[in-house]
């Protein structure tokens, strides 16, 4: 309320007391209106920059999608390994196992012989 009066003051002595009056009220107001425009703009900027309850549900419902996708992806990719070692598995058994029938032919082949 200090400046205010100051401002009076200084009104007074040049204008008069009835205009220091009207002239002080005015700035009073100019004041308090542009003290409203900027906390009314200042919440639309903070509108636009905040996320909304919204935003957070939507980005949250994109993440599980993305996760589920990879989640496939990375079914498909195991499954697909599984499949690729169950082949070298099996292709180093039948090439252990015709070693081996090898082996024992060469063995009997030269004890008789």
């Amino acid at each position: 309320m200090g400046k205010v009066l100051e401002i009076y003051k200084i009104f007074e002595k040049h204008f008069g007391e009835e205009e220091a009056k009207t002239l002080t009220e005015a700035v009073e107001e100019l004041v308090k209106e542009q003290s409203l425009n900027l906390k009314m703009n200042l919440k639309e900027e903070l509108k636009e920059e905040l996320a909304t309850k919204q935003d957070l549900e939507m980005l949250e419902y994109r993440l599980r999608t993305e996760i589920e996708q990879v989640r496939g992806e990375l079914k498909a990719e195991i499954q697909r390994v599984k499949n690729d070692l169950l082949k070298w598995l099996i292709v180093l058994f039948i090439g252990q196992a015709t070693f081996i029938v090898g082996l024992v032919f060469t063995l009997i082949k030269a004890l008789r012989g």
